[in-house]
């Protein structure tokens, strides 16, 4: 898990990325750490809903396939406890089932692995310009 670093501004919006991937975490944190967001990082979906509990997220982006339950599980119950905050789903196994089921469960968006940093930065920004 990736602490918030020490002396973040004010307004400056906050993502909980779940996935248990390290290498997806770690280049995912640079792409949206570089470009002003801060996030916090998972690699499991419990282990994620518990920091959801803790603290406040604008957005969280979360795999579809976790160790422990599985992204729908994790957007089903964020949808109950953060109503009104955007989630994007990842995944490398995104078929037309998966893709209606996530969106029916809350999330703005599905996108699939791999994908360019500009796919995902701008799916970012225009769900938080939504929220």
């Amino acid at each position: 898990m990736k602490n918030e670093p020490q002396g973040v501004a004010a307004g400056r919006p906050r993502i909980l990325l779940i996935d248990d991937e390290a290498s997806v975490r770690d280049a995912l944190t640079l792409v949206l750490e570089d470009e002003g967001f801060t996030v916090v990082s998972a690699a499991r979906g419990r282990e994620g809903l518990e920091l959801a509990l803790a603290s406040d997220f604008d957005l969280t982006i979360t795999d579809l396939r976790l160790p422990d339950i599985s992204g729908l599980e994790v957007l089903g119950a964020l949808v109950l406890r953060e109503a009104r905050r955007p989630a994007i789903l990842i995944t490398a196994h995104a078929t037309r089932e998966t893709v209606a089921e996530a969106r029916g469960r809350g999330a703005v968006g599905v996108l699939s692995k791999p994908f360019p940093p500009s796919e995902i930065l701008r799916l970012v920004s225009d769900s938080l310009a939504l929220a």
